[in-house]
C-alpha cells in the first residue's frame, strides 16, 4: 500500500533552480574543461563545396614537431561506411502519405568526393591544439571541382548535377496525402489566396560549440566518450553501429552543455571519429569545436519553401488548404524524415481544415547538414498557413484576429480527429479543451487597441499589431528510461534518459521523484545520464523530456516503493505494510526510508537483501498536443526600417506545470529565438557554394535590447496520454514568432504590403517606406 496525503507537492512548484549557483559560479564542468592532459585533435576539412578529392599530401604535416598522427578515412577503417540515420516513421505513416526515403550514405569522413564546405576529410592528432591547427596548415589537398547546387527548386530539375552517384535524382525523401475535395472546394470557393513562402536557413547557435573526448581504458576494456550532445544513447548506438563494437564496450557520458536546441541532437563525424581514434592509439584525445567551425560545420536548420493555395467561403471560413512545399537539406539529414514529416502534419494547424493535399519533398544541395532545430518544421508550416490566412483577412476585409476566430478549434470539437496518423502510427486526435480561448486569452493579454498607445510612444516609428497561431504534437516516443535507487544514508538518486543541455533537468525530475515518492526534496540528487548508469534511453529532442523522462521517473519512483514495501514486510516481519509520506507503517511500528537503507546494508538485520533500485520505461500511447496564440506589437523605424520589437504576448494551452518559473523561461527564450530567425539569422550562400556567414559580423544574433518583456499566460488543460499530466513546451516559444511578427510588419506598414520570407530584409522595408515599388 502506499499513499502521499501528507506529504507536500512539489510538481507545479517554481522551486528555484539546483543547477544556476553552480554554473553561474563558474563550477559547471563543459568539455573544455576536462581537457586537461589529452591530446588534441583538429579537422581537415573542404574548402571546396563539391569536387572530387585527388590527392592528400600529408608529409608536410606528419613531420611537424609535436603531431603524434594523420588519419584518412582509410586509416580508421571508416571508408564506406556512412552514418546511419537517426529515425523513420512507422509504416502506418509511410502507407498513408506514400513517404519515401533516399539511401543517404553521409560519410563520416570524405573519401573521393566532398559534399560542402566544412565537410572533414582527414583528422590530425597533436600535443596540443597550436600543433595540430598549425599541422592543417600545411596539409594540401588537391581537387577537381564538380558543378555546385545550392538552389533546392534547380536541384531538382532533370539537368541539375547529381550530389551523389548512387542515387539518380537529389530528392532525399517525398511525401503526399490529401482528403475532402480540395479541388472542388477551390472552385466554388468565394476568395482563394495563393503565395509563396520562403524561412531562411539558420540553427541554434548555442553559447558552448560541440566537443568530444574520448578515452580508451585498457583495465576495463571499455572505450568512454564524453560528448556535448543531447542524446548519448544514439551517439553510442552510430558508434556501435559503424564499428560493430558491444554496445557494453562503450560508454558515452554527457557533462554539463551550454545549449542544444536541436544541433546537438545529432549524430556527428567528430563523435565516431575520436572514439575510433581513441581505441586505437590509446591516446586521450580532445576535440572542440571553435566558432569558425561551427557556422560553417555544425548541423544548421529551416531553409524551406512553401507554394500554397488557401480557399475560403464569404465569411472567411476555411474550405480547402493545399501546400507544396521544399526542404532543402543541404549535403543531407539524419533526421531528414521528421523534418519532412513534421512539416507536413502541423500544416494542417489548430483549425477546421475539411479538404487538404499536402505534398513535401527533401532536397540534396551542396550546403552545410540540416538537424531538428527548435521547432523542426513546425515555424515553417505555421508561417505559411498563417502567412496565408492573413493574406485571405485581408482579401475579405476582416481583421487577423477575427478570421481566427471563426476558424479556431473550440471545446465543441474536441477531441478532433485529423485522417492521418502521427508519425508514430497512431491517428491523430487532437486533446485539447479550447483553442478559440487562447486567441482570447492573448487578446486580453495585449489588446490591439494598444497600438494607439504605442504609437503616441514612438514618434519615429510605424506600429503594428501581428498574432499567430500554433499547434504542436509533443512528448513523442517511442519511449524513454529512468532509474531511481535507494542510498544508503536514506536519499534518493534519479537519473533518466534524456540528457540536459540548459533546461533545468536536475530540478524539475527531482521534484518529479520527491512528489512521487513523497519525501522531502533535498533527498532527492539527480544525476545526468550516462549510457552506462542507465543502459537504454532516447534523449532530449521534440519536447519530449517533462513528459517522457518525467513519466518514467514517475513511474519508476512509484515501483520503488512497491520494491521498499516488501523489503519493510521482512524488517518489520509484518504480512502488511502501508506507506505514506516517506514512512512504511506496520500497526505500531514504522521505519523510514534511512532505517530500511541501513537495514539492507551490511550488517543490517536483511543484509544482502539486494539494492532497491529500480529501472522503469515509459512507452506513451502516442503525442499530447500543445496550442497557442501569439501577439505583437512592434514598431518599422521610418527611417531606417529596422523592426523594433515593442511588447510581446503568448498565450498557451500546457498541462501540468511541473516548476511553471523554468516553463515560462523556456517559452521565453523561445520566443528570443524566434525573433532571431524572424528578424536576423541567416545563413547565406554564394552560387558557388561558398558559405557567406562564418563569423558574427556576417551571422546576426539578437541582443538582449531586441526582446521586450514577454507577458506568458497558461491555460491548464489535462492530458490522459502521461501519468503526471504533463504536455511539452520546449519548442512553443519559438514557432509562431516568425508568423506573428510578419503580421506585425504587414500592419504597420499597410497598403497591402505581405511579408513572404524570413529573415526579413530591412532594405525591402526602407523602400516600402519611401514608396519605392517593392518586388517580394
Amino acid at each position: 500500500m502506499s499513499g502521499t496525503d501528507s506529504a507536500p507537492s512539489y510538481i507545479g512548484t517554481s522551486v528555484r533552480r539546483r543547477e544556476d549557483d553552480r554554473l553561474l559560479e563558474g563550477r559547471g564542468r563543459f568539455i573544455a574543461d576536462l581537457a586537461a592532459g589529452a591530446h588534441h585533435v583538429a579537422f581537415v576539412r573542404s574548402s571546396e563545396a563539391h569536387a572530387r578529392i585527388e590527392r592528400i599530401d600529408v608529409a608536410a604535416a606528419d613531420q611537424l614537431p609535436g603531431v603524434l598522427g594523420i588519419f584518412t578515412a582509410g586509416d580508421l577503417g571508416l571508408e564506406g561506411k556512412p552514418i546511419p540515420l537517426l529515425t523513420r516513421p512507422e509504416e502506418e505513416f509511410n502507407t498513408a502519405t506514400s513517404c519515401v526515403l533516399a539511401d543517404q550514405r553521409l560519410p563520416i569522413l570524405a573519401t573521393d568526393r566532398v559534399h560542402y564546405i566544412g565537410q572533414p576529410i582527414a583528422v590530425v592528432v597533436a600535443e596540443d591544439r597550436y600543433r595540430a591547427e598549425d599541422a592543417l596548415e600545411t596539409i594540401a589537398v588537391d581537387y577537381s571541382p564538380l558543378p555546385a547546387v545550392t538552389d533546392p527548386l534547380a536541384a531538382l530539375e532533370p539537368d541539375s548535377p547529381l550530389l551523389f552517384d548512387h542515387l539518380d535524382t537529389n530528392e532525399a525523401a517525398r511525401l503526399e496525402y490529401s482528403f475532402g475535395d480540395p479541388a472542388s472546394a477551390t472552385a466554388s470557393a468565394h476568395r482563394v489566396v495563393e503565395g509563396t513562402y520562403r524561412m531562411g536557413r539558420h540553427g541554434a547557435v548555442p553559447l558552448e560549440c560541440r566537443g568530444v573526448l574520448a578515452h580508451f581504458d585498457s583495465r576495463r576494456r571499455q572505450l568512454e566518450v564524453v560528448t556535448s550532445t543531447q542524446v548519448p544513447h544514439m551517439v553510442r548506438k552510430a558508434v556501435c553501429g559503424v564499428t560493430g563494437w558491444h554496445p557494453q564496450d562503450v560508454k558515452v557520458v554527457v557533462p554539463d552543455v551550454g545549449g542544444g536546441f536541436g544541433t546537438k541532437a545529432n549524430v556527428y563525424s567528430e563523435e565516431i571519429v575520436l572514439a575510433v581514434l581513441a581505441r586505437l592509439t590509446g591516446y586521450r584525445l580532445v576535440w572542440v569545436e571553435d566558432r569558425q567551425e561551427h557556422l560553417a560545420s555544425s548541423a544548421q536548420g529551416r531553409d524551406q519553401v512553401h507554394r500554397t493555395r488557401l480557399a475560403v467561403d464569404e465569411g472567411g471560413k476555411i474550405l480547402a488548404w493545399e501546400d507544396d512545399f521544399i526542404v532543402d537539406i543541404g549535403a543531407g539529414s539524419l533526421w531528414v524524415a521528421g523534418i519532412v514529416a513534421n512539416t507536413a502534419i502541423h500544416l494542417l494547424g489548430p483549425y477546421r481544415v475539411p479538404s487538404a493535399r499536402i505534398a513535401g519533398r527533401a532536397v540534396l544541395t551542396n550546403k552545410t547538414l540540416v538537424a531538428q532545430y527548435r521547432g523542426a518544421g513546425r515555424p515553417e508550416a505555421t508561417f505559411a498557413f498563417e502567412r496565408s490566412l492573413d493574406a485571405a483577412a485581408a482579401e475579405l476585409g476582416l481583421s487577423t484576429a477575427e478570421i481566427r476566430r471563426r476558424n479556431l478549434l473550440t471545446a465543441d470539437d474536441m477531441p478532433y480527429s485529423r485522417p492521418i496518423p502521427y508519425r508514430d502510427g497512431v491517428p491523430i486526435a487532437y486533446d485539447g479543451a479550447d483553442y478559440r480561448a487562447c486567441l482570447e486569452s492573448v487578446l486580453g493579454a495585449l489588446p490591439p487597441t494598444d497600438v494607439g498607445r504605442c504609437t503616441a510612444e514612438n514618434p519615429e516609428y510605424q506600429i503594428g499589431y501581428g498574432l499567430s497561431c500554433y499547434l504542436e504534437a509533443t512528448g513523442r516516443g517511442p519511449h524513454e528510461t529512468a532509474r531511481v535507487r535507494l542510498l544508503p544514508n536514506g536519499h534518493f538518486e534519479v537519473t533518466a534518459g534524456a540528457a540536459s543541455a540548459g533546461q533545468g533537468h536536475e530540478t524539475v525530475f527531482a521534484q518529479v521523484a520527491a512528489d512521487a515518492l513523497a519525501v522531502p526534496l533535498d533527498t532527492v540528487h539527480y544525476v545526468a545520464s550516462d549510457t552506462e548508469r542507465l543502459h537504454e534511453g532516447v534523449g532530449t529532442f521534440a519536447s519530449r523530456s517533462a513528459i517522457l523522462s518525467g513519466s518514467a521517473i514517475h513511474q519508476a519512483a512509484t515501483d520503488l516503493i512497491d520494491l521498499a514495501v516488501t523489503k519493510a514486510q521482512s524488517v518489520l516481519s509484518a504480512g502488511r505494510v502501508s506507506y505514506v509520506a516517506g514512512r512504511f507503517t506496520a500497526s505500531d511500528r514504522s521505519l523510514d526510508w534511512r532505517e530500511l537503507a541501513s537495514a539492507q546494508s551490511v550488517g543490517g538485520n536483511q543484509e544482502g537483501g539486494g539494492a532497491i533500485d529500480v529501472t522503469a520505461v515509459f512507452r506513451p500511447p502516442t503525442v499530447t498536443w500543445t496550442m497557442g496564440v501569439h501577439a505583437v506589437i512592434l514598431g518599422v523605424h521610418r527611417r531606417t526600417g529596422i523592426v523594433k520589437i515593442l511588447h510581446y504576448a503568448v498565450s498557451h494551452e500546457g498541462g501540468r506545470e511541473i516548476n511553471p518559473k523554468i516553463v515560462e523561461g523556456q517559452v521565453i527564450g523561445g520566443v528570443a529565438q524566434g525573433l532571431g530567425g524572424a528578424l536576423f539569422e541567416q545563413w547565406g550562400y554564394s552560387h558557388t557554394g561558398q558559405p557567406l556567414s562564418t563569423t558574427f559580423a556576417a551571422y546576426h544574433l539578437p541582443l538582449s535590447t531586441d526582446v521586450p518583456r514577454i507577458t506568458v499566460n497558461h491555460l491548464h488543460v489535462d492530458t490522459p496520454v502521461n501519468p503526471i499530466g504533463v504536455r511539452g513546451a520546449g519548442e512553443s516559444g519559438t514557432i509562431a514568432v516568425y508568423a506573428a511578427v510578419a503580421a506585425g510588419v504587414d500592419d504597420a506598414l499597410g497598403n497591402g504590403f505581405h511579408i513572404n520570407s524570413t529573415p526579413i530584409d530591412t532594405g525591402t522595408l526602407c523602400r516600402a517606406l519611401a514608396g519605392t515599388e517593392v518586388l517580394l
